[in-house]
């Protein structure tokens, strides 16, 4: 008898009797997965609702596709808003509130018999908002542009509620969010308008209290006047000392020479005075004024372009701010659901018995094979 027919003809040993054991545990552990699906776990209940935020189109081509059937006027604002919606909803501050609301805890704890997937009730603050994350969500969906929003509860009306609640309070969020930004851009401009506008009220009471403090419109006419005037004496003195040459030559003895001396003499004394205007150390005179009427002018130029500056930033503020304003529009409400949208009973009985008799047989090929060769 060869060794070959002893080997394929020996009694089970404790190696296979072990195997089987394991066999009919692992069908009894298979069975009662699909009796706790079937007899224990509580029904879950969907809803789905689709939103999208937008901007104020610009320009006439900038809306395509979808985009511009659903929402004329708008263009998708990009994923950024989407993204910072889908923080909002997934915050504690949000989930805090629905859980004040709607009683979250009692719910999720309720039944009872379905321990695998109810909330424990000893469940700490971040364990709590851990499970509701995986319950209350949005994704953003980068080819249509929609954020979409799922909401699953043990109740059908439960769930509709609570999203139309969240669409609601995403919405006052997203708005305040944009009135916060554009009243801060704006209150900055205006601060800006009012600071130059300051300096240059400031800069037109300088110029005017120097004019009243030296009695002159512009310091430009004074110098032209003081000028004429030198001018116009210096002729008088020249007509003068002409004259009274000529007398001196013609009548040396006449009386008119003390008289014409006598005026030459105020003449030159005007001339004096009119030319001390001009110039000198004193802060007072006109060449002084004109270099301090001068910069104020040119300060004041120079406020007035920083005024005009400001408030044409300011108006393109207004404008930006209203343009990249964003608009909340719920493109699918959220709906009552009628069907149960978890567990997928059939879908999964089907699915635990092709793999858990696939992955039987894999383990039995391994298993016999390791006992052939042992």
């Amino acid at each position: 008898m060869s060794a070959t027919y002893i080997h394929t003809n020996r009694k089970p040993g404790f190696s296979r009797i072990i195997l089987r054991s394991f066999a009919i545990l692992y069908f009894v552990c298979l069975a009662a997965t699909l009796i706790y699906l079937w007899l224990f776990t509580q029904d879950r209940f969907i809803t789905i609702a689709d939103f999208k935020i937008s901007t104020q189109d610009s320009s006439s081509s900038a809306s395509s596709g979808m985009v511009a059937l659903a929402l004329p006027g708008l263009t998708d604002s990009g994923a950024m808003d989407s993204y910072m919606a889908i923080g909002f909803i997934n915050s504690s501050d949000l989930l805090l509130d629905l859980e004040k609301e709607y009683k979250l805890v009692e719910h999720y704890c309720a039944p009872s018999r379905d321990i695998v997937f109810r909330m424990p009730p000893d469940y700490t603050l971040e364990e709590r908002l851990k499970y509701y994350r995986s319950r209350i969500y949005a994704h953003y969906d980068k080819d249509t542009g929609l954020t979409e929003l799922t909401v699953d509860t043990f109740k059908a009306e439960l769930s509709k509620q609570i999203a139309a609640t969240i669409l609601k309070k995403t919405e006052a969020y997203m708005n305040a969010s944009n009135q916060k930004i554009a009243d801060q851009q704006l209150n900055f401009m205006h601060k800006e308008v009012e600071r130059t506008t300051k300096l240059v009220n400031d800069t037109n009471n300088e110029i005017i209290s120097l004019q009243n403090d030296h009695n002159f419109i512009s310091p430009d006419d004074r110098i032209t006047s003081s000028l004429t005037a030198t001018t116009t004496l210096r002729m008088q003195y020249l007509q003068a000392e002409a004259q009274l040459s000529a007398i001196q030559r013609d009548s040396p003895k006449s009386p008119l020479i003390e008289s014409i001396r006598s005026q030459m003499r105020s003449l030159n004394e005007l001339i004096d005075i009119e030319t001390a205007k001009l110039s000198g150390p004193e802060k007072d005179r006109l060449n002084h004024l004109q270099i301090q009427f001068n910069l104020l002018k040119a300060k004041l130029d120079f406020n007035t372009q920083l005024q005009a500056g400001a408030e044409s930033l300011l108006e393109k503020t207004q404008s930006s701010a209203i343009a990249q304003s964003r608009f909340f529009s719920v493109i699918q409400n959220p709906y009552l659901p009628q069907d149960v949208g978890l567990p997928l009973r059939g879908y999964a009985t089907v699915t635990i018995l092709v793999l858990g008799l696939l992955l039987f047989y894999i383990l039995r090929g391994l298993a016999l094979s390791v006992l052939e060769h042992g």
